[in-house]
């Protein structure tokens, strides 16, 4: 008998978008299950709703034989059910002890003994092999051990079936197999994972069984036995997927960007953020920075676009100097994709529309008279990048808000992209995207790389990273650290330079 089984599982929204369809999901005691499909397959409704996050339409939920109704996150918990969120919820300036217990604090007339609270975390962490203090503050703590936290909290609320939302999304290679280690560790004490990648090949080395859904229906449960991650892929979006990507030897001539000797300061703190930055990037090559999150990289684009004014140091863009411009000014010469798209790529509350030709319109031949826009030429244009970009989509007029996250990741990228800038920031580009989604960005790239721009892409994944560069910088506490050819060193070599460890 399953310990959990998901009978019948219908997740219908108003009027009539059928999230889930028929679904049936059982998890066995003590396996590592991987659920996986491409973004709105059903697997993270699937999820919330075993976690009580949301009420399906209709189906059953068995717990060890038991029909039960999980209408809270509560009842959940009751249930030894426990979820860590890819968005991590700690408060960095408690102990680990702390954020522990929060919301489970036993106490004595209103008082918390903290000493045999955190001795008490101290043997979950010891029992478990996490390896971390339970009286360390979490703003001391890496990511990766950030998210050992969160795995601990539903320990000590005693939970027996752990889903791990996208686990790995930011962690260097020897992290993941840290991790790795420790999910094997539970499974040896009887706990049951629940394991949601888009990564096939950590789905592959970790899984028992691998539950594959499509467009809210369940396609198959298979064992992990014999099965390639293109066999998984072609069962996720119905077509096989190319997982070689083909790079020609870049042939870079000019310099596009140049930073030198960049420096910032934080406002707040007066801690250093960046120190003494010095990296380039050459017309037809993708250059990578590689780095923890939290080390510079994010502040380093934002100094690049003109967010960030440097507190030493000089920007360089096709032999210009434009440390002192604007963003606005910098805009008709660089090209950006953000790592939040929906809060800093869009505009949601306009008009797909209006977001393609964002920028655009600062054109000349986009100008009808003095001040007003020419909205056919405008919409003209729009109907040809949606085409060349495969934005999928209803009416122009629609807000983005109404698209799918690759759909609306096509839009930005169609808009950056069309700007025929000759340099190109790139954030997070695929954070949160499918994996088909992830290989026609990729695909798009190197497309712009062959039609000679230089691009500059920060990224948390190291295998796309390694796959795209021609050229790797790793960005360590604010400093380039090293230099690579990523043809000439491996993820695992790139990973110590990120975490500190090499020489």
């Amino acid at each position: 008998m399953a310990y959990i089984q998901m009978t019948k599982i219908y997740k219908i929204y108003p009027p009539n978008v059928v999230a889930l369809s028929g679904v049936d999901l059982s998890l066995d005691k003590g396996e590592i299950h991987s659920v996986i499909g491409e973004n709105g397959a059903g697997k993270s409704t699937l999820m919330k709703i075993l976690y009580g996050m949301i009420k399906p339409s209709s189906g059953e939920i068995m717990v060890n034989g038991q029909r039960v109704q999980i209408t809270s996150p509560l009842e959940a918990i009751k249930l030894g059910i426990g979820m860590v969120h890819q968005e991590f919820m700690l408060i960095p300036s408690f102990h680990v002890y702390e954020n522990v217990i929060l919301g489970q604090e036993k106490s004595i007339a209103g008082f918390i003994k903290k000493k045999q609270a955190a001795n008490h975390v101290q043997e979950i962490i010891d029992r478990y092999g996490f390896k971390i203090d339970s009286n360390k503050l979490v703003s001391q703590l890496s990511v990766a051990a950030q998210q050992k936290v969160e795995i601990i909290k539903q320990l000590y609320r005693k939970a027996d079936i752990l889903i791990l939302d996208e686990p790995t999304a930011v962690l260097t290679p020897q992290e993941s197999d840290e991790l790795f280690e420790q999910i094997i560790e539970l499974k040896r004490q009887g706990k049951t994972i629940v394991f949601i990648s888009h990564k096939l090949d950590e789905v592959l080395k970790i899984s028992d069984r691998i539950t594959v859904l499509r467009k809210g229906q369940k396609i198959a449960t298979v064992e992990n036995k014999n099965i390639s991650a293109a066999e998984l892929a072609k069962m996720m979006i119905g077509r096989p997927l190319s997982y070689q990507i083909k790079k020609s030897q870049s042939k870079p001539k000019r310099e596009i960007l140049s930073v030198e000797n960049l420096s910032v300061r934080s406002r707040k703190s007066d801690k250093e953020i960046l120190s003494d930055v010095n990296i380039y990037v050459r017309n037809g090559e993708v250059v990578g920075i590689a780095g923890i999150e939290g080390n510079g990289q994010y502040e380093l684009v934002q100094c690049i676009i003109g967010k960030i004014k440097p507190d030493s140091g000089r920007i360089v863009i096709n032999n210009a100097d434009v440390t002192a411009l604007s963003i606005r000014e910098r805009r008709r010469i660089i090209s950006y994709v953000p790592q939040d798209r929906k809060y800093v790529g869009l505009a949601l509350k306009a008009t797909i529309l209006e977001n393609l030709i964002m920028t655009h319109h600062l054109k000349k031949e986009f100008h009808k008279g003095f001040l007003s826009l020419n909205w056919k030429k405008a919409k003209s244009h729009a109907k040809d990048v949606t085409k060349q970009f495969e934005v999928i989509y209803r009416d122009l007029d629609e807000q983005p808000m109404v698209l799918s996250g690759g759909n609306q990741q096509k839009v930005v990228v169609a808009r950056e992209f069309s700007l025929g800038s000759d340099l190109i920031v790139l954030d997070q580009p695929t954070r949160g995207l499918d994996i088909a989604s992830t290989e026609y960005i990729h695909r798009l790239i190197l497309e712009m790389r062959n039609a000679d721009k230089g691009i500059l892409l920060v990224s948390a994944d190291l295998d796309e990273l390694m796959q795209l560069s021609d050229r790797l910088y790793v960005i360590r506490d604010g400093r380039i650290v090293a230099h690579f050819d990523p043809n000439e060193v491996d993820a695992h070599t790139v990973g110590t330079y990120m975490l500190g460890a090499a020489g």
